[in-house]
């Protein structure tokens, strides 16, 4: 009787183990990637003429978003992490390259630096990006992207930033469960991001050539 009641309590153990074990492993072709993309109306060449260059630090974001699941606020203080919808690359390194990529196409700018570094004695504007969200709403039946930032620019050889501010992305409407689209709204948030540093360096720039 012992020994029945034993093989009863290895198999029960067994069931539950191989159940786990099944119901954990993702079903192949279930994963979905995306990518954040830069603006693809403008050329992402480099300007061959004069303009500024620009040293673009690694990106700063929060912990929560250290993670390659997308991110999407379901209430106040809700959030889901949905599982088989992932970035293709880390949060940081898209939006990163995304700047690079938009920058490099807007006026007045001659290079965007990012890992390499710049030649000694260059003139080099220096951007430090803290991103505070970056994510989808769905709350409630209203649907909206999140994406804010704050940042800093300074000329090389200078601590003190000469320009500074917290930019906050027009809350763009997307399609809930549709994460290509919310993807799509979040490259285009990175856009008008590159937009204002690019103007700020283009009136430190102007005020530079002044005559004195």
């Amino acid at each position: 009787m012992l020994h029945r009641f034993i093989l009863t309590l290895m198999l029960a153990a067994l069931l539950v183990t191989l159940n786990g074990c099944f119901s954990l492993k993702p079903a192949s072709g279930d994963q979905q990637y995306y990518l954040l993309t830069g603006n693809s109306s403008n050329s992402s060449s480099p300007h061959t003429g004069p303009g500024s260059i620009v040293r673009l630090l690694p990106i700063e974001v929060p912990d929560y978003l250290q993670t390659r699941n997308m991110a999407v606020r379901t209430g106040s203080n809700e959030m889901i992490f949905p599982t088989f919808h992932e970035w293709g690359e880390p949060l940081d390194a898209g939006i990163r390259r995304v700047l690079a990529e938009d920058l490099r196409a807007s006026p007045g700018i001659q290079d965007v630096l990012t890992d390499e570094p710049p030649a000694a004695g260059a003139a080099v504007y220096v951007i430090l990006i803290h991103i505070l969200s970056c994510e989808g709403i769905n709350t409630n039946g209203h649907s909206s992207i999140l994406f804010k930032a704050a940042w800093e620019i300074s000329e090389s050889g200078n601590v003190a930033p000469f320009a500074h501010g917290t930019f906050n992305a027009q809350p763009n409407r997307w399609q809930p469960g549709d994460y290509s689209d919310l993807a799509a709204q979040l490259s285009r948030a990175v856009e008008s991001l590159s937009r204002e540093l690019s103007a700020a360096i283009t009136s430190k720039t102007m005020t530079n050539e002044k005559p004195g």
